[in-house]
């Protein structure tokens, strides 16, 4: 009978570490999301998603392969194991709004609004036109319900990634990471495209009247001219901006699951 009842306490000892375990990996991710990244929503409300996810997440989770057999050094390299994957994924998910903030940043720099605000998204200095971005194409973002797919990543990262079996091949990882670095910079490029081409027409107008006329103060009339300019062409060319991001988003929904494939050795 006490070897039963003994049985039956490590059973649900056991059960309780492995729930530990999947808390671990979903918080880390929910944590490095990139729309959880927001400075001023409250951690104890990213807390409870995760607790909530992974409350989801267990009882579909694959059968693992190990025990743990009440040993600590085991039981907290696993944890290691949960946070490098969670970091992993959380890190590929954060592509999606880096190009926007760099796109901000090449029109702030051409319309010449460099003042800096905290940017709730990469918590640094950061001008107006790179948080207004991201802001604007999470909220379109979540809207539309995209915001499913990252919970699809999340429960199917226990299919591709079980517990104990992470098999990190260093190779592939590296070059979706180089090809995600190298996208996002073509697509900021992009992104800012419309605005940089009209400032430099701008640019080079203002360049002739002041060869024609140079009793008139053009660059003083260029800075609300530039200003005014930039802010028309942003807004007629959101449209596009919204295209880009879904293009750029499912380029990152491939990468994500390469990088599901190359932890799970597939």
């Amino acid at each position: 009978m006490l070897s039963l009842a003994s049985s039956v306490a490590d059973l649900a000892v056991e059960k309780i570490e492995l729930f530990i375990l999947a808390l671990v990996r979903i918080a880390t991710i929910i944590f490095t999301l990139p729309i959880f990244t927001i400075n001023t929503i409250p951690p104890q409300v990213k807390a409870a998603v995760s607790f909530l996810l992974a409350f989801l997440v267990f009882p579909q989770m694959p059968l693992i392969s190990f025990t743990i057999a009440n040993s600590p050094v085991f039981f907290f390299m696993i944890v290691l194991e949960q946070v490098f994957v969670g970091l992993i994924i959380g890190f590929t998910a954060s592509f999606l709004l880096y190009f926007t903030i760099m796109g901000g940043e090449f029109i702030a720099r051409d319309i010449g609004l460099m003042q800096g605000a905290m940017n709730p998204f990469i918590e640094f200095q950061s001008n107006l036109y790179s948080i207004f971005f991201p802001m604007l194409l999470v909220v379109i973002f979540l809207a539309s319900g995209g915001h499913y797919f990252f919970l699809r990543v999340l429960f199917e990262s226990f299919q591709y990634i079980p517990m104990g079996n992470f098999v990190w091949d260093t190779r592939s990882f590296a070059s979706i990471l180089i090809l995600l670095s190298a996208s996002s910079f073509v697509v900021s490029f992009q992104f800012a495209a419309p605005v940089l081409g009209a400032l430099f027409l701008c640019t080079v107008t203002l360049g002739l009247m002041n060869r024609v006329m140079p009793q008139l103060q053009v660059w003083l009339l260029g800075i609300p001219l530039k200003v005014v300019l930039g802010t028309l062409v942003i807004v007629f060319s959101l449209p596009l901006m919204v295209q880009l991001f879904y293009s750029n988003f499912e380029q990152l929904q491939r990468a994500l699951f390469a990088v599901l494939r190359s932890g799970g050795g597939f």
